[in-house]
């Protein structure tokens, strides 16, 4: 479930500006360099509480609603995964492209009936998403909506998720016992999988999200009329609240590229790793831009993937990256300050650079040497 991509307290990540539409004639300014910052103080603690308790984060997603007698068949029609596949109560990862095969967003899909899906991407991405699905598929089948404004959305994760999200029900919740079968009950869920959940006198949504790799996590959606209620047994329940800075780190650890940064509607999904992410079928029916996915996968390559740098120093984001030859062989995408790694980012380079190899990235006050590793960042 992603988070916005800046926010005020969070310098972390700072999504790139697209230029201007100029005249060829005219050279187009390299963007400026930015650099990551370490965490606050209060950022580093919810890190920490990460790995040996919980956090809760707030969410900045869109959610849309694709409903309709043949929803399953138009949204199978427009996004990488095979969503005919879902049962009520189940959800994956997808992707849109665009009729040349490029990345038109990415998204997370949860099926709620025969008929129903909820959608949720970046806010970003979420106006060319709206507008595709409005132009190709035909309002007698299926009918998307958004519906951002209806709901409130947060998300718990760290070792002990399971037990902070039993923990956030009602009065009955302090007998041991019960707050047992609950934790235990949501350890047990699959990823992906999202019912409704008591939090006090309010009915949510719980989903069963892998957005940590293997760290345990959970996306709370309310009606936005009990966003108080849920907010405030979230502040009591839960051990800290951490900001997009913290979110953004563990995104660059666990090699999730995010809309926007580390690709855009230039990017092949291949290159992108969206076939490891699970976010591509390769044995579904037709959708818009799969012949060029199909060629890579069955019969060639892509000639650039996203690869993680681990960096001297911080890694400035849009650095140019070149190998011992001088050579350019990439650039630098998402980058951030990891408490348990250091500097590192997520990069777009060529095949022919390996895990291990040395690079350089080309920085404000001079190169920085920068080891290629293979995402996700060892956990």
């Amino acid at each position: 479930m992603p988070l916005s991509n800046t926010d005020a307290n969070s310098p972390s990540i700072t999504s790139p500006t697209p230029p201007e539409l100029v005249p060829s004639a005219v050279p187009i300014t390299p963007p400026d360099l930015v650099y990551p910052e370490p965490l606050s103080a209060h950022d580093a603690a919810a890190y920490v509480d990460l790995r040996r308790e919980s956090a809760w984060f707030e969410s900045a997603g869109q959610w849309s609603t694709f409903r309709g007698p043949k929803a399953a068949e138009a949204l199978n029609g427009l996004v990488t995964n095979d969503v005919s596949l879902l049962q009520p109560g189940e959800g994956m990862h997808a992707a849109a492209l665009t009729p040349k095969g490029k990345v038109l967003c990415d998204m997370f899909v949860f099926r709620l009936d025969e008929e129903t899906f909820m959608l949720t991407m970046l806010r970003t991405a979420a106006p060319q998403w709206l507008a595709t699905a409005r132009k190709y598929v035909n309002p007698r089948l299926a009918k998307v909506e958004d519906e951002s404004e209806k709901w409130t959305t947060w998300m718990v994760y760290g070792t002990q998720a399971s037990k902070a999200v039993a923990s956030l029900g009602g009065a009955d919740d302090s007998v041991e016992d019960l707050l047992d079968v609950k934790m235990q009950g949501l350890a047990e869920w699959t990823l992906w999988q999202h019912g409704l959940w008591n939090i006090g006198p309010a009915t949510v949504r719980l989903i069963r999200a892998p957005l940590m790799g293997s760290m345990p996590g959970f996306i709370i959606m309310a009606d936005a009329r009990d966003a108080d209620v849920v907010r405030e047994r979230l502040e009591q329940s839960v051990s800290r609240h951490a900001t997009s800075a913290v979110w953004n780190i563990t995104q660059v650890e666990g090699g999730r590229p995010a809309f926007g940064i580390d690709m855009d509607d230039n990017t092949i999904p291949q290159e992108a790793n969206l076939d490891t992410l699970g976010a591509i079928s390769f044995t579904k029916g037709c959708y818009t831009g799969q012949e060029t996915v199909a060629r890579i996968h069955f019969r060639g390559h892509v000639n650039r993937r996203l690869r993680g740098l681990l960096g001297s120093s911080a890694l400035p984001q849009h650095g140019q990256i070149v190998d011992a030859t001088g050579k350019v062989v990439g650039d630098v995408r998402s980058t951030v300050i990891s408490p348990r790694l250091g500097p590192i980012a997520i990069a777009m380079l060529r095949r022919e650079v390996q895990a291990g190899d040395t690079v350089i990235v080309e920085g404000t006050d001079g190169p920085i040497t920068a080891e290629v590793r293979e995402l996700p960042f060892s956990e």
